[in-house]
């Protein structure tokens, strides 16, 4: 179904543009331009090419080396800043492939990472080694009609699963970036606009296959190794093996009502009424607060920040957008408003097309009633101190709340039960535009600002799918209460950490 593109989202249009413009410079980058410098590390020895060609036959010829078209588009991904090539990249068409891959390069003595769609924040999906590259074993099949159950494979990008879950006339929670790979959003929690609905997309998840790193395949259930079935709703990927298959528990994607609004005028007041009254709206509301502050370019030309929101509503007999709004829907402009229309055509208004860029993430929970009128005034007082770059820049408000916070928090791996709002202050920059000076001034910013609100709203804990390198106590923050368990269930199924990245999960 062909559907008209709102002008709020040409955005995209113009950001690919410009990417494609300078992609040969960014593909020659090293990891962290803008940035520090990693210390620098002795170079690995290169498996010969018998290893190589020994990988190839066991994948049936699915082995891109440097040398091979499109091996850069393949391993390029989506933070700029970890643009890491490795030795080979590994494209895996089913489980048995990827216990082959495992296995080899686990003999050839080589780190790895396992990619799905290239979007961890913090580049924990990009290696020097090998890249086991999972998007080509994509699909969404039903497995249980009755129950509403479907199988995602363990590759699928969102854009995959909103086609089929669209055909099949079903939806799950799930985000707004098509190019996301869905594995590594489940793993982690995975939020959306469906969340207070249906609950956090980990919570949906009825089963998963894993292929450990002794090389066998798992089918972790509730009934079935539950304690690494416990440890993948939330435990974030890359910890305990990789995920082949999904089993997700489905809803009827019925009818919505969607809408972008925002205001110029009053917006300390409009962004304080907003956090502190929408919590009380009914569950089958969503939305994601965004205050923008402009680039440098657009300072120049007058523009200064605004406060913006996308919301969606579940269509019943019951409230109206406008309902939920009350007053601030009449100051509001109306970028657009659709309502009562399919589900997946809401979608295609909420959703967000990405290009790779340059970014740096960081996260928190909030609850509503700690929120003061002072501390948003604070906030946007501290917000004119932003350096600024050739990017807009966001802090965010992603709606939690309802079904989210129906489980306890040890019910499964992810631990953040009991808030209302999830808030992320991103940082964006283009290179070579932006001098890594100044770079280094709106990263300071970021982190001052993100402490400030943290102590002024008593917000605490960091989402581990918004992955911070810059965290002093990860483990904590992403897992709180439950870690010394994830730990345990490290120590029995990755004993040796086999699986290790940055911010890895270790045995206990």
């Amino acid at each position: 179904m062909l559907r008209t593109v709102e002008p709020s989202r040409r955005h995209f249009l113009v950001g690919l543009g410009r990417f494609a413009a300078v992609a040969p410079l960014a593909t020659s980058l090293p990891w962290a331009l803008g940035g520090k410098a990693r210390a620098a590390t002795p170079p690995l020895a290169c498996p010969p090419p018998s290893a190589w060609n020994d990988l190839s036959r066991l994948l049936d010829g699915s082995v891109l080396r440097p040398h091979d078209p499109f091996f850069t588009d393949v391993c390029r991904p989506n933070n700029l800043r970890y643009n890491t090539l490795p030795m080979g990249i590994a494209r895996c068409l089913s489980t048995e492939q990827v216990q082959a891959a495992l296995k080899w390069v686990q003999q050839q003595g080589l780190p790895f990472a396992v990619r799905s769609g290239g979007h961890n924040y913090a580049g924990y999906s990009s290696t020097n080694g090998l890249l086991i590259d999972m998007s080509l074993m994509a699909g969404v099949e039903v497995v249980d009609k009755k129950d509403g159950i479907v199988r995602v494979k363990g590759g699928t990008g969102n854009a995959l699963v909103y086609k089929d879950m669209e055909r099949l006339g079903r939806t799950i929670t799930h985000g707004r970036c098509d190019a996301v790979g869905a594995a590594g959003f489940l793993l982690g929690g995975g939020i959306g606009f469906s969340m207070r609905m249906y609950g956090i997309a980990s919570d949906l998840l009825a089963g998963t296959t894993v292929v450990t790193a002794d090389g066998e395949r798992r089918d972790a259930n509730a009934k079935t190794d539950s304690d690494l079935y416990w440890a993948c709703r939330g435990g974030a990927g890359g910890n305990f093996g990789i995920n082949t298959e999904f089993l997700l528990r489905t809803f009827p994607a019925e009818n919505v009502s969607v809408c972008q609004l925002k205001w110029t005028d009053n917006q300390a007041d409009v962004l304080y009424k907003l956090l502190t009254t929408l919590p009380n709206a009914p569950r089958t509301f969503g939305s994601k607060i965004n205050v923008t502050l402009p680039s440098i370019q657009q300072r120049c030309q007058g523009k200064g920040s605004e406060v913006s929101i996308l919301a969606q509503l579940h269509v019943t007999k019951g409230q109206t957008l406008k309902d939920i709004f009350g007053p601030l829907w009449e100051t509001a402009t109306k970028v657009w408003v659709h309502e009562n229309i399919p589900y997946w055509e809401g979608q295609d208004y909420l959703a967000e097309e990405t290009y790779p860029y340059f970014y740096q993430e960081k996260s928190s929970y909030m609850q509503a009633s700690r929120i003061t009128r002072g501390a948003i005034d604070a906030l946007f007082d501290a917000q004119r101190a932003q350096p600024g770059t050739s990017m807009p820049v966001a802090y965010k408000f992603f709606q939690t709340g309802g079904a989210c916070n129906d489980m306890k928090a040890d019910a499964t791996a992810y631990v953040h039960r009991g808030n209302d709002w999830l808030f992320s202050v991103e940082m964006n920059w283009w290179l070579p535009t932006d001098p890594a000076g100044l770079v280094e001034e709106n990263l300071q910013w970021q982190k001052d600002f993100y402490a400030l609100a943290n102590k002024l709203c008593s917000a605490a804990g960091a989402y581990q799918n918004f992955p911070d390198p810059t965290l002093d106590d990860y483990a904590r923050a992403y897992y709180g209460e439950n870690l010394p368990r994830l730990r345990q269930v490290k120590k029995r199924v990755d004993p040796n950490s086999v699986f290790t990245y940055g911010q890895g999960i270790t045995p206990a």
